[in-house]
Protein backbone atom coordinates (compact mmCIF):
# COMPACT_ATOMS: atom_id res chain seq x y z
CA UNK A 1 0.00 0.00 0.00
CA UNK A 2 1.70 3.19 -1.34
CA UNK A 3 -0.01 5.21 1.19
CA UNK A 4 0.07 2.97 4.27
CA UNK A 5 3.80 2.47 5.68
CA UNK A 6 4.62 -1.07 6.97
CA UNK A 7 4.33 -0.14 10.63
CA UNK A 8 0.26 0.94 9.77
CA UNK A 9 1.26 4.62 9.74
CA UNK A 10 0.07 7.23 7.25
CA UNK A 11 3.24 7.47 4.68
CA UNK A 12 3.76 11.41 2.86
CA UNK A 13 1.34 10.70 0.60
CA UNK A 14 -1.03 9.33 3.12
CA UNK A 15 -0.83 12.37 4.61
CA UNK A 16 -1.31 14.68 1.96
CA UNK A 17 -4.46 12.80 1.33
CA UNK A 18 -5.76 12.95 4.88
CA UNK A 19 -4.78 16.72 5.13
CA UNK A 20 -7.17 17.34 2.26
CA UNK A 21 -9.52 15.02 3.13
CA UNK A 22 -10.11 17.17 6.34
CA UNK A 23 -12.93 18.83 4.63
CA UNK A 24 -15.81 15.94 3.00
CA UNK A 25 -14.00 15.86 -1.00
CA UNK A 26 -14.73 13.83 -3.60
CA UNK A 27 -11.65 11.77 -4.86
CA UNK A 28 -11.65 14.77 -8.00
CA UNK A 29 -11.69 17.69 -5.72
CA UNK A 30 -8.79 16.13 -3.70
CA UNK A 31 -6.76 15.31 -7.16
CA UNK A 32 -6.84 18.59 -8.19
CA UNK A 33 -6.27 20.29 -5.20
CA UNK A 34 -3.19 17.96 -4.53
CA UNK A 35 -2.17 17.87 -8.62
CA UNK A 36 -1.88 14.18 -8.50
CA UNK A 37 -3.06 11.89 -11.29
CA UNK A 38 -6.83 10.94 -10.18
CA UNK A 39 -5.90 7.35 -10.20
CA UNK A 40 -3.58 7.34 -7.59
CA UNK A 41 -5.83 9.11 -5.63
CA UNK A 42 -8.51 6.45 -5.77
CA UNK A 43 -6.09 3.55 -4.84
CA UNK A 44 -4.02 5.83 -2.11
CA UNK A 45 -8.43 6.83 -0.77
CA UNK A 46 -8.83 2.76 -0.57
CA UNK A 47 -5.61 1.57 1.05
CA UNK A 48 -6.50 4.58 3.76
CA UNK A 49 -10.33 3.50 4.01
CA UNK A 50 -9.24 -0.26 4.58
CA UNK A 51 -7.35 1.00 7.70
CA UNK A 52 -10.04 3.22 9.34
CA UNK A 53 -8.07 6.70 8.65
CA UNK A 54 -10.95 8.20 6.69
CA UNK A 55 -15.03 6.94 5.69
CA UNK A 56 -16.87 7.30 2.90
CA UNK A 57 -19.70 9.77 2.71
CA UNK A 58 -21.78 9.56 -0.27
CA UNK A 59 -19.24 10.26 -2.76
CA UNK A 60 -17.00 11.84 -0.85
CA UNK A 61 -14.44 11.05 1.55
CA UNK A 62 -13.81 12.24 5.14
CA UNK A 63 -11.00 11.70 7.26
CA UNK A 64 -11.86 9.76 10.74
CA UNK A 65 -10.99 10.56 14.36
CA UNK A 66 -7.86 7.69 14.09
CA UNK A 67 -7.01 9.57 10.80
CA UNK A 68 -6.80 12.68 12.95
CA UNK A 69 -4.62 11.01 15.20
CA UNK A 70 -2.06 9.23 13.21
CA UNK A 71 -1.25 13.35 11.40
CA UNK A 72 -0.08 13.98 15.18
Amino acid sequence: MACISPDGKPTELGKKLLGAAKDPSTPEEIASTLILPLFRVRSGLRDLMEVGYLKEEGEKYKITDKGFKSLE
